[in-house]
């Protein structure tokens, strides 16, 4: 192939700063110029910043407003996103979500695109039957599937029979000169600004307040720690539809002091600096956090569930704990034997660091999608 390999990314929605949609403003961003050239296209899109970030950067991000795709309204946009693909000349068209899996798939193509990818961005565990349904019998439609952990991969060919030989897993990446350990100034700065103070002992989850993001449970095993560790303080950085009902669940006399709510953020550097120890512990349904690796990034001791990649960045008794979803007791039991062996904590963090640089660079995770786009479109 001469030139340069166009590639057009296609993604379901564009609102927040979630894991899925910081990948992709990073990934567009950061491939080699001077081989591929890169444009991005959002069926459900909403102002952001990781969209004005593509758009300063000379990537194309186009609005193609795609609601039901059984309807006349969505045959039009198919004959738009046709379009599009033709005049850009594009090789690859990468796939994202649901309605890109479908929809997407199959105007690139008819629009005789050579090359079409999927990227399986967690278990799948939401999915509905009739997605499940659909996306066994397009499977035919991608020459490969780009999952970003082994237990990802395993799902998707449990639940939607793709064969294993055309499946590519690539782990996320981090930014480690955005995430990075905070001297002892900049973690006293970042304490003092949450009024937390030297002594406390500072554990804190970043997730959007979803129902499968188990902040249930996080905060009755925090409650329950708080018991036997008085110094504890727990921070919860993240929006969503759940925030208000956990806001004041826990504003309560006793608690009030001791829990803090960011809300909604853009900048998640300055909450991981006050903390002693990262969390998430999802139920159900993860794939390899961005989270995860921002905290490791930044130093932290993990304690995560074994659910989706968790287990895959952290390594039990390694740089964290890994306990089973869905437990409050494992949880605090957790918390407790952090806060009990301050030097096993300090290793495990300095471990979560060296992990990341040695396997989860943004360069890293950039290198092995070149490597990919170069050998199918070889």
């Amino acid at each position: 192939m001469s030139g340069k390999i166009n590639i057009l990314f296609a993604i379901d929605y564009f609102h927040r700063t979630g894991g899925t949609e910081k990948h992709l403003a990073q990934l567009v961003r950061l491939l080699s110029r001077d081989t591929f050239k890169c444009s991005v296209v959002v069926f459900d899109l909403g102002a952001n910043a990781l969209i004005d970030g593509m758009r300063a950067a000379g990537v194309p991000v186009r609005h193609v407003p795609v609601q039901r795709i059984y309807t006349p309204n969505a045959l039009r946009r198919a004959t738009e996103l046709a379009g599009i693909i033709k005049r850009d000349n594009v090789d690859i068209v990468q796939t994202f979500h649901q309605t890109s899996d479908t929809f997407a798939a199959i105007v690139a193509k008819l629009s005789g695109v050579k090359c079409i990818i999927s990227s399986k961005r967690d278990t799948g565990q939401l999915k509905r039957p009739v997605h499940i349904f659909l996306n066994r019998r397009l499977k035919f439609l991608f020459d490969r599937t780009i999952v970003v952990a082994d237990a990802v991969g395993e799902a998707v060919v449990a639940t939607e029979h793709i064969d294993r030989s055309r499946i590519t897993r690539i782990y996320n990446g981090v930014d480690t000169v955005e995430f990075s350990p905070p001297n002892t100034r900049e973690a006293a700065a970042a304490r003092s600004r949450l009024r937390f103070g030297d002594g406390d002992f500072v554990v804190g989850m970043v997730a959007g307040f979803r129902p499968e993001k188990n902040y249930d449970i996080f905060f009755q095993g925090a409650v329950k720690a708080m018991t036997v560790i008085p110094s504890l303080k727990v921070l919860a950085v993240g929006g969503g539809p759940l925030l208000e009902r956990f806001r004041a669940l826990y504003d309560i006399e006793g608690l009030r002091s001791r829990i803090v709510f960011t809300g909604e953020t853009e900048d998640v550097a300055q909450y991981l600096k006050a903390m002693d120890v990262g969390c998430l512990i999802p139920g159900k349904n993860e794939g390899f956090s961005n989270a995860v690796l921002e905290k490791m990034a930044t130093g932290l001791p993990m304690i995560v569930t074994e659910v989706g990649g968790n287990a895959e960045a952290v390594i039990d008794g390694e740089n964290g704990i890994v306990i089973p979803p869905v437990d409050c007791e494992a949880f605090r039991a957790a918390l407790v034997r952090m806060h009990s062996d301050p030097t096993a904590r300090l290793a495990m963090g300095r471990r979560s660091r060296e992990l990341v640089e040695q396997r989860y660079s943004l360069q890293d995770m950039c290198r092995k999608h070149e490597a990919l786009y170069l050998a199918l479109c070889a």
